[in-house]
């Protein structure tokens, strides 16, 4: 499996659990980054920002730390993600980095996801 594969694969995940943390209305302020090697050797790397369940915010943290951990020489066997310190909410609107658009672009997305499932819409790039 390609980098290119990889990254969609992470998209992917990630908007599916962010998807499933607004639809249980709670937010999250860490995220982790799991890699396994071919020969076993597992790396995790976490970062903490605020809390939140936007798309695009965990999308990027999640790549930023992908780039990290991510060694070329080695295959890859597993690639994973976890969300934590979760708690119960709405996603504040930061007022310097989020729009109303923005906000109501989620709000659309999760009411079609709502009304015909998961995979009504998804990004360009996870597009198999």
């Amino acid at each position: 499996m390609g980098i290119v594969k990889i990254n969609e694969l992470l998209v992917t995940v990630v908007e599916g659990l962010t998807y499933d943390l607004r639809k249980q209305t709670r937010l999250t302020s860490c995220i982790t980054v799991k890699i396994r090697y071919s020969n076993f050797d597992t790396h995790t790397m976490q970062a903490r920002i605020p809390y939140t369940a936007s798309d695009h915010v965990l999308i990027a943290r999640a790549r930023e730390l992908f780039k990290k951990l991510y060694e070329r020489r080695m295959l890859i066997r597993l690639v994973g993600i976890r969300l934590s310190h979760l708690v119960q909410g709405h996603p504040q609107i930061n007022l310097f980095e989020d729009s109303t658009e923005m906000v109501n672009l989620y709000q659309a997305i999760d009411r079609l996801k709502n009304r015909y499932g998961e995979g009504a819409v998804i990004r360009g790039v996870g597009i198999k």
